[in-house]
């Protein structure tokens, strides 16, 4: 069986290169995106916005003058990608939606259970009305829609309609029109699919079928990932480590994943057959350039696999107490060429005013030489344009160069 041998660096690089972290940038325009999300899969939705949400941070760093509105025309203007549930809750091409029947079944039994526990499984009993109410009125926020009262318990969704309207999206009898900031207002899911994609059959005909699908599937969300448990293994059927294993093996035995072994990890580590080509010529054209990477980019879903190959400890810790915080609240990783070499906390920003960088942490300090600084500050330069900002404010340039 076929085995391909890789450093570390050779692992770094290709995983740069795989998942569009390279200079000059390989995605351009809208159809870039499509491109990316179709190569990795999904994308990360998280609402949290402190300079962008996390899903236009995973694209400022990859797409060249990317804006946020780009984003927003392929979700709800084309309809060409699709807000869904995949390792959480995700961004995917709308082509896959037939694909996740399975996923969505899992969700309806899970998401009846987390509310039957929260004293909330009465929503359940509002989907005729709720699919009705859309029907005459049109797509609406679930604040639009008053079922009489509020659900009892201390957990979840204060009212029936938004766990109603949660579970109806989960099971895919609702879909997302647009956002009103972080809010969805839905509509039936008939109004927002493309007729075509709406009625596609389930294309397995049982669930290994599926799972040799979605398994091949998430390893081609970073590139190259191992066997163990982690971040890029969470979600529905993945997390399960024995059908993991057996479906891993069947897939090689196929031909359809390679193993890869490197050099100084006693691990099994994957890469789909139709990646492998770009293993080829590693070393050549690798232009060391800045990028900042998004608290839950693809490249950094598996923090062990992260601490192995980069040697960079990294946790997001907008959900750990302030006293047991290590940086800070919105902390982002900074990425030179196939290394991350620093993280920052910005503050919240908004409009035009200059960004603001709280704190400046560099990971080597002996490494910090007059270009990396350069590169650092022209990469600002593209990171403020995607924000509207008008630059760096005169502080972040001290906090930047610890002065």
């Amino acid at each position: 069986m076929e085995k391909i041998y890789l450093s570390k660096e050779q692992l770094r690089k290709f995983l740069i290169i795989y998942q569009g972290l390279q200079n000059p940038k390989v995605f351009k325009g809208y159809e870039g995106i499509k491109e990316f999300v179709k190569r990795v899969g999904c994308l990360q939705y998280d609402p949290l916005n402190v300079v962008g949400r996390n899903i236009d941070l995973i694209l400022q760093s990859r797409i060249e003058n990317y804006k946020p509105k780009m984003l927003e025309e392929l979700m709800y203007e084309d309809r060409e990608l699709i807000d869904g549930w995949d390792k959480m809750m995700s961004i995917y091409s709308v082509e896959d939606w037939p694909y996740f029947e399975r996923v969505r079944a899992r969700r309806k039994s899970e998401i009846e259970e987390v509310l039957r526990c929260r004293n909330s499984r009465e929503a359940i009993t509002y989907v005729d009305t709720i699919r009705k109410y859309i029907g005459d009125n049109g797509a609406c926020l679930p604040s639009k829609i008053d079922l009489g009262g509020t659900k009892s318990g201390t957990w979840g969704h204060g009212k029936f309609s938004s766990a109603a309207m949660d579970y109806m999206f989960n099971i895919g009898v609702l879909g997302v029109k647009e956002r009103k900031n972080v809010q969805r207002v839905y509509d039936l899911i008939e109004n927002t699919l493309p007729r075509e994609i709406l009625h596609m059959k389930d294309p397995f005909d049982c669930d290994r079928s599926f799972y040799k699908w979605y398994f091949k599937r998430r390893i081609g969300s970073i590139g190259v990932y191992w066997d163990r448990n982690g971040g890029g293994w969470l979600g529905h059927f993945v997390s399960e480590k024995k059908l993991r294993s057996e479906i891993l093996q069947e897939l090689c035995s196929e031909g359809e994943l390679l193993r890869v072994e490197v050099e100084g990890v006693n691990e099994n580590f994957y890469i789909r057959s139709e990646d492998s080509h770009l293993l080829v010529g590693l070393e050549e054209n690798f232009v060391e350039k800045v990028s900042f990477l998004a608290p839950l980019d693809n490249l950094l879903w598996d923090r062990k696999l992260v601490k192995n190959i980069f040697d960079f400890e990294y946790t997001w810790e907008v959900y750990v107490p302030v006293a047991k915080r290590k940086y800070g609240y919105y902390v982002l990783p900074v990425l030179y060429g196939d290394r991350i070499i620093a993280r920052f906390e910005p503050e919240i920003h908004r409009g035009e005013a200059p960004l603001v960088i709280r704190n400046w942490w560099w990971e080597d300090s002996n490494a910090v030489t007059d270009e990396v600084v350069r590169e650092v500050i022209y990469s600002f330069k593209d990171f403020c344009r995607f924000l509207n900002s008008s630059g760096l404010s005169d502080e972040s340039y001290k906090v930047i160069l610890g002065k």
